[in-house]
């Protein structure tokens, strides 16, 4: 079992290498760059590793249980991040939500990182993203999909889940704390930073465009194309006996 959690972390970390992930990384940043508070790109990660986890994992169940299109997910993350590229095009929009945001934080009783413009809404951009993205799946990860797709979610999938998704969030985060960082302290772009942050709420309503029309699937597919080593680096981590035996006996078979 050890065996399969350090490669399944070690796939989540290689991740940040893969084209499937490229696409999601202009939002990544722009989202960050949305506001100086530094609890915006952990509040990024953090939804994105809740709700690809819940997602992979239950999706399938709840799709039987409630009879829903799963279609109306991307149409809410599109909703979503159209939005949040609204604020920054329109800066405006962008305080008036702000105002919202903290005031409504103010009544619940949060403090601190998680007022205004800072976790909060990096949260709920990372849900959004977390819905759309799909990633270049090994053996591990189809392994974990299989199971959510049938239901039999047991707490070795679930160990499994956590350790690919925290190695997933580590560079997610490093990257995105690391961008706006980088913008802030630089003297040139810091002076233009609400240009900067214009331009990328167009990136986003590009990116929510792209993903409405299923565009997004095909760019993936495309760079998977271009860039193929990728792929063949993920088969060749994971394809070693030690994981095999292990998935095996997650299914339940004898080698």
């Amino acid at each position: 079992m050890l065996i399969l959690l350090l490669f399944a972390f070690i796939s989540g970390l290689i991740t940040i290498l893969a084209p499937c992930i490229w696409p999601l990384l202009p939002v990544i940043l722009s989202s960050s760059l949305a506001s100086k508070s530094r609890a915006r790109p952990l509040g990024i990660t953090l939804g994105v590793m809740l709700s690809f986890a819940v997602f992979t994992l239950s999706v399938s169940f709840l799709i039987k249980l409630f009879h829903f299109n799963p279609n109306d997910l991307r149409l809410f993350a599109v909703v979503v991040l159209a939005f949040m590229g609204l604020t920054l095009v329109i800066p405006k929009l962008g305080a008036i939500i702000e105002s919202a945001v903290s005031k409504l934080s103010g009544k619940l009783g949060a403090k601190g990182h998680i007022q205004g413009s800072g976790f909060a809404p990096g949260f709920i951009t990372g849900l959004s993203l977390g819905i759309v993205w799909s990633p270049c799946a090994g053996p591990i990860l189809s392994t974990i999909a299989t199971f959510g797709a049938t239901g039999q979610v047991t707490l070795s999938i679930l160990l499994i889940t956590f350790a690919y998704i925290l190695g997933v969030g580590i560079p997610l985060f490093l990257f995105a704390y690391g961008g706006q960082r980088l913008v802030a302290k630089t003297r040139f772009m810091s002076a233009y930073i609400g240009r900067i942050q214009q331009v990328f709420g167009i990136v986003i309503l590009l990116t929510a465009l792209s993903i409405y029309t299923n565009f997004d699937k095909v760019l993936q597919l495309k760079l998977l194309d271009t860039f193929p080593q990728y792929r063949q680096i993920l088969l060749q981590l994971e394809n070693n006996r030690g994981v095999e035996t292990q998935l095996d006996s997650l299914k339940g078979k004898e080698r």
